[in-house]
């Protein structure tokens, strides 16, 4: 995991400030079924993320910040210092401010459920966005973010595209059982039947913690010498220090894959040590969210797309960094 920057450290502060407020004020009125409110009516939209110290989440924070500000929207921000109890205590305090909608960021989609069907009951319109909430036992108006099936679809077709029809790949999860760990894993198998040469001779969880991405690469490299392996595979970004290590101890024969897109990975793409990734930019879901809340209060229900709203996942190799910036970190 990357140390804060100096902009999380910022959006931090703001959160802590938001929370305080969101004590402290009365809430807005929620808006009937089927009403069209005016434009010009300021909304307060609840943001509940499961846990903001996460460097991905800098410029997701920045863009719910700017298009709520952009739309004339209060929003309140609320950290769930990544424990489930703390996410569910987080929406009842948004529920009993009154707030008019609610977006949620949870770390676990079930887990969450019990709390956002209490929201729902209140008449507070849902939005999961980046990580899902169980829509089956929750009633969440639409899901806003990356489809993390085709995440793991566009790594495989990466990897093949990186080793050909014949390799051994050790995969590198997320934390079992989140759902873009579960997700994403799908999409990849689903690729890989297709292309029975490619063997998985690995398949284990780094939590989407860099220290130990580090450690179970460390372990790889070690069991498996020059020719025994032509590839590792990592779920998200934390696999970059990991890459870097790598081909420093001289194991240039092993393509990295990772996915996700901070400045280390583009950096890692740039040096080559990092063979490509998977582009999953934070911003335009931390807007997207806010801008759908704020159609859906308006009753302009027909803008937002459900069950869910997909965002583009583009592949990046050395061949096109140059045309994209870094998703945050930079």
């Amino acid at each position: 995991m990357q140390h804060l920057t100096k902009k999380l450290a910022a959006a931090v502060a703001c959160i802590a400030a938001a929370s305080l407020a969101l004590t402290a004020c009365g809430g807005a009125e929620t808006p009937k079924e089927g009403g069209s409110p005016s434009e010009s009516e300021a909304f307060t939209i609840g943001s509940m993320i499961w846990n903001v110290s996460n460097p991905f989440y800098t410029n997701f924070i920045k863009g719910q910040q700017d298009a709520a500000a952009e739309l004339g929207a209060t929003l309140v921000l609320v950290d769930g210092k990544n424990d489930i109890g703390t996410e569910v205590a987080a929406i009842g305090q948004l529920v009993s401010q009154k707030v008019d909608a609610i977006l949620v960021t949870p770390s676990d989609a079930v887990g969450i459920a019990p709390a956002l069907s209490k929201a729902a009951e209140a008449g507070i319109p849902i939005f999961a966005v980046n990580n899902r909430a169980d829509d089956k036992a929750a009633d969440v108006v639409t899901f806003i973010g990356a489809d993390d099936v085709e995440f793991g679809r566009q790594q495989a077709k990466l990897l093949v595209d990186s080793v050909g029809e014949n390799a051994k790949v050790a995969y590198m999860m997320g934390a079992l059982g989140t759902s873009a760990q579960l997700l994403r894993k799908q999409g990849f198998d689903e690729v890989l039947k297709d292309h029975p040469g490619i063997v998985i001779v690995e398949e284990q969880t780094a939590n989407w913690d860099a220290a130990e991405a580090l450690s179970l690469t460390q372990d790889w490299l070690g069991k498996y010498p020059k020719g025994a392996i032509d590839a590792i595979v990592d779920q998200g970004p934390e696999g970059a220090n990991a890459a870097k290590y790598g081909y420093d101890s001289g194991r240039q024969d092993v393509k990295f894959i990772v996915g996700d897109y901070p400045l280390d990975v583009r950096e890692g793409i740039e040096a080559g040590y990092i063979h490509g990734t998977v582009d999953q930019d934070p911003r335009p879901q931390g807007e997207r969210s806010v801008e759908a809340a704020v159609q859906w209060l308006r009753g302009e229900k027909d803008k937002v797309t459900r069950p869910n709203e997909y965002l583009p996942l583009p592949i990046i190799t050395k061949a096109n960094v140059a045309d994209y910036p870094p998703a945050w970190g930079g």
